[in-house]
């Protein structure tokens, strides 16, 4: 029921405020090319009065004032649908996400970036380290499996004095 109630407030205020604003913007630019004020009452009964004397449209400015007093309407209605999708909320709090966005910035700067990947721990090895330690696991292995085979033989050796 509130936010309904925030919308309908929301709709009403946008279109009294766009309305207001494009409606101004709107009758001074046609006074100014055309010097015809259309939110007046007199300026229309002598278009009225105009029109019923059988006058006729001349010239590319009679079309001209025509085409932007239809045009007005439709603007009016776009512009509206635009501001209303606006989200007034996000634009209001942009000056304070820009200046705290500085402020982390700021103190940003003075660290300097540390890639925990990269980090060596210990004295650093060379490729060659690397190879002879890979060397030596494997020797162990080997290693290990002669032992093992070492041991059946003597384990063989033993069992056939045994039977002796």
């Amino acid at each position: 029921m509130f936010k309904k109630l925030l919308k309908c407030i929301k709709f009403l205020f946008i279109g009294a405020a766009w309305s207001a604003f494009w409606l101004s913007v709107t009758q001074k630019a046609v006074i100014a090319v055309w010097n015809f004020n259309f939110l007046s009452k007199v300026q229309w009964s002598m278009v009225a009065s105009f029109w019923n004397a059988n006058g006729t449209i001349k010239g590319v400015s009679d079309y001209m004032l025509f085409l932007t007093l239809l045009i007005v309407g439709v603007v009016w209605f776009f512009g509206f649908r635009y501001f209303l999708k606006v989200n007034y909320l996000k634009l209001l709090l942009k000056p304070f996400e820009y200046f705290f966005g500085k402020q982390i910035e700021k103190y940003n700067k003075e660290s300097k970036h540390v890639v925990i990947k990269n980090l060596v721990v210990g004295e650093k090895r060379t490729l060659n380290d690397l190879i002879d330690e890979k060397i030596k696991s494997e020797n162990k292995q080997t290693k290990a499996k002669e032992s093992e085979t070492l041991r059946q033989n003597v384990l063989q050796k033993i069992i056939e004095r045994k039977g002796q």
